[in-house]
């Protein structure tokens, strides 16, 4: 896993409450200062210690984010949540919960350096992380009272059960530290479009794209889906496979059935036979591709012509700029529907329509202080939900567009902001500072020595889910 993701992933499930980003809560009154339930030391460098209650919500929050990322393939993964990760193997001489642990301690050690450097370096925690480490905690207390319940239940379900406010409090200032300096690192990285378009071009395999469209059929069927000469031949006999399969299927189901079978930005794959086969230059648009499943089906791919930017007749480069955007989720009070969230929005968007001034950013800023609102910056492809990405990223989309939509947590009202860099450079520029923060933590760990207790790390709570 990508270590410039440390902190992303390790805040884990800071609640589901927005796929955009986190909103803030609204004040809550002063607490008794909590005391952590185990502060027995699990590892430590010079100037900082982080105890076995804080190791189980590093952990859980890992093991979490781990589960819903490969939700879809967890079963071929032989990992049942249901069960205890120590009692079920990862390999012929680890189980799953070794490898977990050992995944977590390893990013826990990088967090350690980075926060140890950021002292050297005189660093303290920006206000503005300060406060989102209070509005995270306030947001605990809410969802807590939404799922009518305590706030010390509602963390041990989520994390542990010797996880409080004041473990999450510790754990969430060092990352937000660790963050800080990294992003102070990033700043002092700098790359011209020469640079990106050369390391583009050193490693395109991993940038490139595809466009396909598929079909999992019974094996009889495959040879005529492997045979059809176009996109168009493919899509027809799909529909009628799909309508052999279910007769009484509406047409506008059907429909949405076909749109799922594209998939328009398939990345390469290391050691995969598709990705292989898809990747090679050499391909031409309409080629198909059989694989069998383990349920017996045949699955057929079919390449599509290359969109973006081509770099042959299939292969392409995203050149789909990221999106930046001002955001307002308004959530379902108790017991009311998401209508009700989505009327309310709608109305709020109405009034500010109404009376916004010229300067309509710094309006939407006013309207966002007084909602709890937010914004996403280099938003990219596939990290929100369908309903909201079908409108964010339409070809029309231009700066001060605004709209409501309902999702599942509630309705957002969006408000879009000039467009960002193509896809490509900011994964390029990504990796490129990536690998000169590889090279920063390896100088780290050889500065800074870290000490654990394996007893301390194999003696935490495992979450069910």
């Amino acid at each position: 896993m990508s270590t410039r993701k440390i902190t992303a992933v390790l805040l884990g499930v800071v609640l589901a409450a927005s796929l955009l980003a986190g909103c803030s809560a609204t004040d809550k009154p002063p607490k008794k200062e909590e005391t952590e339930i185990n502060n027995t030391i699990a590892v430590a460098t010079e100037n900082y210690t982080v105890s076995q209650s804080m190791m189980e919500y590093f952990f859980n929050s890992y093991y979490r984010t781990f589960v819903g990322n490969y939700a879809d393939r967890l079963e071929q993964m032989h990992l049942d949540t249901a069960k205890p990760l120590s009692e079920q193997k990862y390999s012929d001489t680890h189980s799953w919960f070794d490898y977990l642990i050992a995944q977590t301690l390893k990013q826990v050690q990088q967090l350690l350096y980075l926060g140890e450097a950021a002292l050297a370096d005189g660093m303290e925690l920006s206000e503005e992380n300060t406060q989102k480490i209070e509005d995270t905690l306030a947001r605990y207390d809410a969802a807590a009272v939404q799922n009518n319940t305590s706030t010390a239940y509602y963390l041990h379900s989520l994390f542990g059960e010797s996880v409080n406010e004041m473990t999450i409090k510790k754990c969430l200032h060092l990352q937000m530290l660790a963050a800080q300096y990294t992003e102070k690192l990033e700043k002092e990285q700098t790359y011209t479009i020469e640079d990106l378009e050369d390391y583009f071009t050193r490693n395109s395999k991993n940038y490139s794209m595809v466009g396909l469209i598929y079909a999992a059929v019974p094996a009889r069927q495959a040879e005529y889906f492997a045979n059809a000469e176009n996109e168009d031949a493919f899509v027809q006999l799909l529909r009628a496979h799909l309508l052999e399969e279910t007769p009484a299927l509406s047409a506008e189901d059907l429909e949405e059935k076909i749109e799922a079978a594209y998939k328009r930005r398939v990345g390469y794959m290391e050691d995969t036979a598709f990705s292989q086969w898809a990747f090679d230059t050499e391909r031409k648009a309409f080629e198909t591709y059989t694989e069998e499943t383990d349920d017996g089906k045949t699955v057929v791919y079919m390449l599509l012509p290359a969109t973006g930017e081509p770099l042959g007749e299939t292969l392409y480069r995203d050149i789909t700029p990221v999106k930046n955007l001002e955001f307002i989720l308004f959530e379902p009070e108790k017991g009311e529907g998401i209508d009700t969230a989505k009327n309310k929005a709608q109305a709020v968007l109405d009034q500010w329509k109404k009376e916004s001034e010229v300067n309509a950013q710094n309006a939407f800023e006013t309207l966002m202080q007084e909602y709890g609102g937010d914004t996403s910056l280099n938003l990219e492809r596939g990290r929100v939900a369908a309903e909201l990405e079908n409108w964010i990223f339409d070809e029309a989309r231009q700066a001060g567009d605004t709209t409501v939509i309902a999702v599942t947590e509630g309705a957002y009202i969006l408000h879009m902001l000039a467009d960002g860099e193509p896809q490509w450079q900011i994964r390029v520029r990504a990796d490129l500072q990536q690998e000169a923060l590889d090279v920063k933590l390896e100088e780290l760990s050889e500065c800074y020595e870290t000490r654990y207790s394996e007893a301390a790390l194999y003696d935490i709570s495992q979450i069910q889910m």
